[in-house]
């Protein structure tokens, strides 16, 4: 979302002329989440989208298998000649709403917007998500519902907790190291795919 997000900054503060032109910017979209189940494969695209299918679906995803996706490198070959043979379903077309985009594109990355940007990350309401079975999306739609999303998660990964001062990735490697009970040294890679594997850490491995 976020390299989306400065793609459309740059046409917009550069050439915003080329955003109005139906058809000009469009997006190829790719599962962030599946959940498998025997021959059952449910794909999910942003990540409100699957916590909400998790809290009403609580009895039904047991059983299931959870992936988590990092880009199409996640992919395997035949997931990609799949996603490739039905264009229709992950081409997505960016549609120009009217000046309310470009002013929605700028409180998302203009310097002088700081103070707005902070009641707009405020205002969010938790569940909020684009609907990706649609043909379309606005910039002002992506803004709100898509590029907020890694705005505020970025947050949550960069600042540190008021109720003990770590951050997410830091927490992850104390719990990992206490149900390791770890008291000796242990190779870095060692322990990063310890973390990977009991904690949930599915952010890539650098």
């Amino acid at each position: 979302s976020h390299i989306k997000g400065l793609i459309i900054n740059f046409f917009d503060h550069f050439w915003p002329g080329l955003l109005q032109i139906r058809g000009f910017l469009q997006e190829f979209i790719t599962p962030i989440i599946k959940c498998i189940k025997g021959k059952q494969e449910l794909s999910f695209f942003t990540i409100p989208q699957y916590k909400n299918w998790e809290t009403n679906e609580n009895e039904a995803k047991r059983g299931w298998k959870i992936k988590y996706y990092k880009g199409l490198g996640t992919s395997t070959a035949s997931e990609a000649k799949q996603y490739f043979s039905s264009l229709q379903t992950h081409r997505l077309e960016f549609e120009y709403g009217g000046p309310s985009d470009n002013d929605r594109i700028s409180l998302a990355f203009a310097k002088e917007k700081v103070d707005k940007r902070k009641e707009w990350l405020a205002d969010f309401e938790p569940g909020t998500f684009f609907d990706y079975t649609r043909d379309q999306l606005t910039f002002s739609n992506f803004v709100d519902k898509e590029l907020i999303l890694f705005s505020l998660a970025d947050n949550e990964r960069s600042i540190p907790s008021m109720m003990d001062g770590l951050k997410p990735s830091q927490r992850k490697v104390l719990f990992a190291c206490f149900k390791r009970k770890l008291k000796n040294e242990i190779k870095v890679a060692q322990l990063s795919g310890y973390i990977s594997e009991h904690a949930a850490y599915h952010h890539g491995e650098a």
